[in-house]
This record gives structure tokens, sequence and C-alpha cells, in this order.
């Protein structure tokens, strides 16, 4: 299998290594904005260096497209991918707004191709772990849930500091969260937030209800926390019969500088550690996408119609903000 890689950021280079490690895929080209940044992806795994996406996406030997280019370019690329008859791994969020998705959904179905959208928390072994632990009902019907995701401002690239290419901490970090909540709880009714923005329309700091009826969830997410403060997630699931937790924490500020993570499951007189799969997220996910590729099989983890969702939700999430109301979803 030949992998083209759009971007050489932070996720692209996560891709990257994910896809070289898998038996029998060999990654062709990478992109970058510079020159100097592909090639040093390009020397680590063994492939071409280009600052042309549509080159890659052109490229007849090319099978796979993993496509990590900021959030506003998803549909620009992403659709030229599946027009030249590539399948497409696109990284999270699906687009910066429901329009964005359904066209890249339109060029998806026109096309026969595999599209997964890179929501990587539904390999994460923990949150797996969690969430399959609840839905089992070992401790009874699930009542509400909280989650945070807490970092400190993104340095690693300007655009995230533009709410019209990123759509601020709701899009880029939020989101994770929201698709989260709706893997828990299904459709969501509504939703409320609250927050700050760290300039205008950029919210880096929010608090959010989401009501699915019977059960509600709530979200914080941040990415105004103090210099150096250690990237933080967490879930905690309420049941009739206890409680279920996730605490997540980074050595440093980003997801993957060291982890201290503990699921743990409270009942009445009893407290236990609930044990995960191992493996890294990035990992799996790049193993199951592979394995749906060489299998012509649609996912049913990371799709299309659970990366709009999550998109909606985090659109709702942003038009509460600014306008102080509830936003039905």
């Amino acid at each position: 299998m030949n992998v083209g890689i759009l971007g050489s950021g932070f996720m692209g280079m996560t891709h990257a290594r994910a896809f070289a490690r898998q038996p029998d895929v060999r990654i062709v080209a990478v992109s970058s904005r510079t020159k100097e940044k592909a090639e040093k992806l390009a020397q680590e795994v063994g492939a071409r260096a280009t600052t042309d996406d549509m080159a890659i996406i052109n490229d007849p030997s090319i099978e796979v497209i993993s496509n990590t280019l900021p959030t506003h370019l998803h549909p620009q690329f992403t659709i030229a991918a599946l027009q030249a008859g590539k399948h497409v791994l696109l990284e999270k969020p699906f687009g910066l707004d429901v329009a964005a998705c359904d066209a890249i959904m339109q060029a998806h179905q026109q096309s026969g191709k595999i599209l997964m959208v890179a929501h990587v928390l539904r390999f994460w072994p923990e949150y797996v772990a969690l969430i399959d632990f609840v839905h089992s009902g070992a401790i009874g019907k699930p009542l509400s849930a909280v989650a945070s995701r807490l970092s400190v401002e993104p340095g690693w690239a300007s655009w995230f500091l533009e709410p019209d290419l990123s759509g601020g901490a709701v899009l880029d970090l939020m989101v994770h969260d929201m698709d989260v909540l709706n893997w828990l709880f299904g459709q969501p009714r509504s939703v409320y937030a609250r927050g700050h923005e760290a300039r205008p329309r950029l919210w880096n700091q929010v608090l959010t209800i989401v009501d699915y009826g019977s059960t509600h969830g709530s979200i914080e997410g941040c990415e105004m926390m103090p210099k150096d403060y250690p990237f933080t997630s967490t879930l905690k699931v309420l049941c009739e019969g206890g409680s279920v937790e996730y605490v997540f924490q980074a050595g440093g500020v980003r997801v993957d500088m060291g982890t201290d993570s503990l699921v743990m499951v409270y009942q009445p007189g009893r407290a236990y550690r609930l044990q995960a799969e191992s493996g890294d997220a990035y990992a799996n996910q790049i193993a199951y996408f592979v394995d749906c590729v060489r299998n012509n099989r649609a996912p049913t983890i990371g799709t299309p119609e659970q990366a709009r969702l999550a998109v909606k939700v985090s659109n709702a999430t942003r038009q509460s903000l600014e306008t102080g109301q509830v936003i039905s979803v």
C-alpha cells in the first residue's frame, strides 16, 4: 500500500510514523508549506518531500492519502483526493462547519473509496475500556458525564489562533469530547455554553452542557492554561450503581510527552482499576484504517456521520457562546 501524507506538523508526523510501522505499507511522499520541514519528515520515513499537496494527490502510484492539513483546507484537498480515486484518512475535525462536512460526504459517496475521520479517542485504549464498561450496564444506567481537556495556547502553528481557520478550542480541542459524549449517549438535543475569548471570536476557554434527554454531559475545554501546564484530559461517568473515571496527564504541554493515566471504577464499598487493552491509540487507528482499505470495508469507527455530528455539536456550542442562548442540535 502506497501512502501520501499531506502536512508535516505534529499530526502529519504522528500519522507518518504510524503508517511506517504497518507491514507492507510504503510512504511515498510527504508535504509541508516549507521544503525543509517536509524533507525532515521524509528522511525519517523514507519518502520524498514536496511543497505541492496536489502533486501527492495526483501521483498515480499513491493509493491512500492521509490529510493532516489545517482544518480550513480539509474540504479542498479531501475532495480532490477522493475525486482522484484515493482512499482518505482525514485528521479531525471533519471540517469547520456542517456544510464543509456535507461537501466532503457528497464527494465520498460519488468516489466509492474509503473515507475515515481520525477521531483518535475511539481507539484510545482507556476511553474504549471505559465506554465499553458503561455500555455493558455493569454499574447500571448512565446518568451524566463530565469531560475535560486542558492545554496551553497552541504555539506550534499560527493558524490555531485564527478562529476562521481553526474554530478555536471548540473545534480544535473540545471536538474530541463532543464525539466521546455522542459515543456514550447518542444523539444530543441541545447545547448551552459559556466561555472566554482569548481574542475576538477565539473562544479558548469554554464550559458546555450537552442535553441528551434522559442523560446529559458537560465539557470543559481550555487552551488558555498557564505556561508549562501539562496537557490533561478526564472523563467521569456517573451511573445508577457507581461511577467510572479516566484521568490522563502528560509529562509536558503536548499529549505525546509521557503519560500518567488511570481508569477507576467506584461502587459502594468498593473501588478497583479497570484494565484497558495495551497499544498506542494512533497505531491502533492507522492499523484499523489500513485493514478497512485492504478489505474494501467501510469503517464503523471514525465514520463521516460520527464526525459530522461532532462538528454539528461544536458549531452549536460556538453559536451558544456568541448568543448566550440554548441551541438545538
